[in-house]
């Protein structure tokens, strides 16, 4: 729970600050765009009525200067193209050029790029004909692709950085919730490990009272009552003490050998049959052969007869209950199904936390910590475990594991 809670605290500040640098990012870049643009119309509009070359001088508070650019007069009807003036531009290519004329002279607008020629133009009506004026926009282009490679580098680097620094803070700020959580894991891990000895030796007493000669029949029904009280008690100990143990990861470590689920399934569904037959249900399975998964055969072992127990409590009088075993891809999925009442979304999301049971269900056996358990052994196998109901009453709890 700590990591994923840390998680979340990370991804939050990576995507709040991840959007603020990336729409900073991109008011830069639409900006300098903009600067671009202006600096290249104000070469046009400077130099659209020149009649000569100037001669070439580079002022070092004006960049525009050093834009290439040519300036032409066209007389009616476009039978003559006179080039008036030219500062850096290669005119050698006669038909590029005359292009770059005749698609300017067929633009409804009177100023707009030729992206084909690579040229910024603007037009202008003059007694005798147009006056049109291009300016090369490559540079404009490379200094605005620079910026972008650059921009995407920087915001990269920042990025990086802002992740170690999240990671940092997410423990810094998660810290006292993990205090907090630790030690509520050893109080359950403690109290649980000492109720076992005094839960051992009322058991004890109990079963040697069980066994009195001339014991009345009525002391005889109270140390019945006792035995089954106890055994109820030490099964919710036994499981909070795996739970806790699976929260601090003291226990056994999880032993991932090639495991044949398929086995495994058969064989729960054999043992569930009688007890799913007592209680008036039906208990059909679909087991695929030879799915083999990573896995700890005992836990899995565990998980297949908590969902199986788990649907034989829930299942109406006379309902089936459906165990499955498919390949979908490289995972395993493992289903049990049972016809009972449908539960609803609300359920369904909560059905997974600890003590949890739906009202309709407290009077049912058990103490809500089954299905937790079964998912931290999903979790525990790289393996994850939903539920899913539908309106027809179809009960079903889904376990994908990867295959060996």
């Amino acid at each position: 729970m700590i990591k994923r809670l840390r998680r979340k605290f990370v991804l939050i500040i990576m995507l709040l600050v991840g959007a603020m640098l990336a729409a900073a990012c991109l008011g830069f870049l639409l900006t300098m765009r903009s600067s671009l643009e202006e600096a290249s119309v104000s070469v046009l509009e400077r130099v659209i009525w020149e009649d000569e070359t100037p001669a070439w001088s580079v002022q070092e508070d004006e960049i525009t200067v050093s834009l290439p650019y040519f300036t032409v007069t066209v007389i009616p009807n476009g039978s003559a193209a006179i080039i008036t003036s030219s500062q850096f531009y290669s005119l050698d290519d006669s038909e590029s050029l005359l292009g770059a004329i005749n698609a300017a002279l067929e633009q409804e607008d009177s100023m707009g790029l030729l992206e084909d020629y690579g040229l910024r133009y603007l037009r202008e009506a003059t007694q005798v004909g147009w006056r049109l004026a291009f300016v090369d926009i490559s540079y404009e282009q490379s200094t605005l692709a620079q910026a972008a490679v650059n921009v995407l580098l920087v915001g990269l680097a920042a990025l990086a950085v802002l992740f170690v620094i999240s990671v940092f803070l997410a423990r810094w700020a998660v810290r006292p919730v993990e205090r907090s959580w630790a030690q509520q894991r050893q109080f359950v891990a403690d109290a649980s490990h000492e109720l076992k000895t005094p839960l051992t030796v009322i058991l004890s007493n109990a079963d040697l009272l069980e066994e009195e000669e001339g014991l009345p029949e009525q002391a005889r029904h109270w140390t019945e009552n006792i035995h089954i009280g106890g055994e109820q008690m030490r099964e919710l100990v036994e499981q909070l003490l795996l739970l806790a143990r699976s929260d601090s990861d003291q226990g056994q470590p999880v032993s991932l050998q090639p495991t044949d689920l398929s086995d495994l399934a058969e064989t729960a569904a054999l043992m569930f049959e009688p007890v799913a037959f007592e209680a008036g249900k039906l208990l059909v399975q679909e087991i695929q052969k030879d799915v083999v998964v990573a896995g700890d055969a005992a836990r899995l072992k565990r998980l297949l007869d908590i969902l199986l127990d788990n649907a034989v409590k829930y299942a109406d009088p006379g309902g089936q209950i459906r165990l499955s075993l498919t390949v979908e891809g490289r995972r395993a999925l493992l289903a049990v199904s049972d016809q009972g009442t449908p539960m609803a979304k609300e359920e369904l999301e909560r059905i997974f936390q600890r003590f949890y049971r739906a009202d309709e269900a407290r009077s049912t056996q058990g103490f809500g910590l089954g299905l937790s358990i079964a998912q931290s052994i999903a979790q525990e196998h790289h393996g994850k475990l939903w539920a899913e109901s539908d309106p027809a009453g179809w009960n079903s709890f889904y376990c994908s594991l990867p295959l060996s």
